[in-house]
């Protein structure tokens, strides 16, 4: 959706990844991020390597790659992967940082000036949504990264937080410039999700 995602690129070396080569991709976000700022919020740039993202351990990574990516350049790795069934462990590597994430939000939201307030509003409405997705990964078994359908999914398991998830989504629209109304939902959602995700996550 125009101007209302992040567009989000991983590279896959064949080696570790050099300073210099982190440098280049930093920089070459940055550009994108500005060619392409009437369509993505943002341009972000991971990487990783070969052997790591090929490693048996790394069972989350390559389902992310399998079920939610596709390949833009060069081989498509995707074929020596899954098919995934959800589980409580890629759902807790996904958004298990949630109490964290939460921490450092709250902090921009007292201490930020507007546009930082704005933009934190924005930013943690999407990642409770998807924290709240998460959460229900294994019993709803659906694979997604559209926030609108993250949030379908959510109320046809958590129907009694469906005004929270139509607020989050609406506030990613149009931020409220009432910062009582944003911190009260916030602290009252980050703090329900940091005591209850893990628990939740892993019930069928």
């Amino acid at each position: 959706m125009k101007k209302k995602s992040d567009l989000d690129l991983l590279v896959l070396f064949r080696e570790d990844v050099s300073e210099q080569e982190k440098r280049r991709l930093n920089v070459l976000g940055q550009s994108l991020s500005k060619t392409y700022v009437d369509d993505f919020r943002e341009v972000g740039i991971a990487f990783t390597n070969y052997d790591y993202t090929m490693d048996p351990k790394n069972y989350d990574e390559q389902a992310f790659l399998k079920e939610l990516s596709i390949c833009v350049e060069g081989n498509d790795l995707r074929s020596y992967f899954g098919p995934y069934r959800l589980t409580s462990e890629i759902a807790i590597r996904f958004n298990g940082d949630i109490n964290a994430v939460y921490e450092r939000a709250m902090k921009r939201l007292y201490h930020g000036d507007d546009e930082e307030f704005r933009q934190t509003t924005i930013a943690f409405a999407r990642k409770l949504i998807r924290t709240y997705y998460s959460m229900v990964m294994l019993r709803s078994q659906i694979w997604t990264t559209r926030l609108h359908e993250q949030a379908q999914v959510i109320v046809q398991s958590l129907l009694e937080k469906s005004s929270v998830i139509k607020t989050l989504l609406n506030w990613i629209d149009e931020p409220p410039t009432n910062p009582f109304v944003v911190l009260n939902l916030y602290e009252q959602e980050g703090n329900w999700l940091s005591e209850h995700f893990h628990r939740e996550a892993k019930k069928g």
